[in-house]
């Protein structure tokens, strides 16, 4: 899809003053050269250890091909191994991701794509072996330049799995971010941040943030940094829509059904890109529940009214007078932002990222 073009919320405010049907989850495939009728395992890593899933068969000409029985609930780190060497690799929802290797080079040398977030991890994968292949030992020290470069690539990723895989990986034995070492923990303490303020709801973010907070007593008793974990529980907006109507976000999210919360400007350069996006998740999703509740922020009522006319799902202003009560309860930076609440009417999860949004909603549908 078109790249969509962000606005930072403070800049609108200032305007304004001016699928988951499927019975298979994500697959993984690709060759594994000079491994012709071998096996790999697929392993899961589950804060802190790994264990088996299953098993993956590789054929005659080298190619492989596995489909998971389900989506996965949340982003995921996985590994194929084979000979006590293994390829690490992300999965979220339906991901379709692929390897190319040899059984010479299996860990060491190898290609892997399909998301961003397996590029982003098998970048950091090659930092670290070109580190350990260089005999660099110093690269991987507490705090080094190199470990901060690392994070700040893991923390530009568009999924946040990327950073966990990072904090929590092993080199030669050893953990790569040691919770003995202030500069480390530090480092960590970031990645359990961004999983408060992106995934409150992700099992990750309650083991990321007890690590952190355990390293933090260790090392400084009394003196201990706490993680801002944001409310779960909706906080509720009422504004009109185009035909007056008041419009409640909490009634909407009470009904049972998955509820899409968008933040946005319909006077901002990505706001018909993003639209169509959500304009596609509406037609694919309705009928199985699915509700968008739209919020814009504009600075003429006029103009919103005449983007909203045309809009098939709940679609609110917010004048200026309404203030940006709604932009702070929900720690929104930048527009357009986008909330999936479950069926529960829980905030399940803040999706930066547009083309992450129909797998997120898929999880809850």
């Amino acid at each position: 899809m078109k790249r969509i073009a962000y606005i930072a919320a403070p800049a609108a405010l200032a305007i304004m003053a001016a699928a988951c049907t499927s019975d298979k989850g994500w697959k993984i495939s690709g060759e594994v050269y000079g491994a012709e009728g071998g096996r790999m395992a697929i392993e899961a890593f589950n804060n802190g250890a790994w264990y088996l899933v299953d098993s993956v068969d590789i054929d005659s000409r080298g190619s492989f091909a596995y489909t998971a029985a389900a989506p996965a609930a949340y982003p995921e780190v996985m590994r194929l191994s084979l000979d006590g060497r293994s390829i690490y690799f992300p999965v979220d929802s339906i991901d379709h991701i692929n390897v190319s290797t040899s059984a010479s080079t299996f860990d060491a040398s190898y290609s892997l794509s399909g998301t961003d977030a397996a590029v982003s991890l098998h970048e950091l994968d090659s930092l670290i072996n070109s580190c350990v292949a260089d005999g660099d030992s110093a690269a991987l020290a507490p705090g080094s330049p190199a470990k901060r470069a690392m994070l700040q690539k893991a923390m530009q990723s568009p999924s946040a799995i990327t950073g966990y895989y990072l904090v929590n990986r092993s080199v030669g034995g050893r953990q790569l971010f040691d919770l003995s070492d202030r500069a480390d923990v530090r480092l960590y303490g970031a990645v359990a941040q961004r999983f408060a303020t992106e995934r409150p709801g992700d099992p990750r973010t309650a083991y990321l943030s007890a690590r952190f907070m355990a390293a933090q007593r260790a090392l400084r008793p009394g003196n201990v940094t706490e993680i801002a974990v944001p409310e779960t529980k909706l906080f509720d907006i009422k504004r009109y829509d185009k035909d007056g109507r008041l419009q409640s976000l909490t009634d909407m999210a009470s009904k049972g059904g998955v509820t899409i919360l968008s933040f946005t400007s319909y006077s901002a350069e990505s706001s018909p890109a993003y639209n169509v996006v959500l304009n596609s998740l509406w037609e694919k999703y309705r009928d199985r529940g699915l509700n968008i509740y739209q919020i814009a922020f504009d600075p003429d009522e006029t103009a919103w009214r005449n983007t909203a006319r045309n809009l098939p799902w709940t679609a609110v202003w917010n004048a200026t007078t309404d203030g940006s009560e709604a932009l702070a309860r929900y720690n929104v930076g930048a527009l357009p932002m986008t909330f999936v609440i479950d069926r529960t009417g829980t905030l399940a999860a803040r999706v930066t990222d547009p083309d992450r949004i129909e797998a997120e909603v898929a999880k809850h549908l």
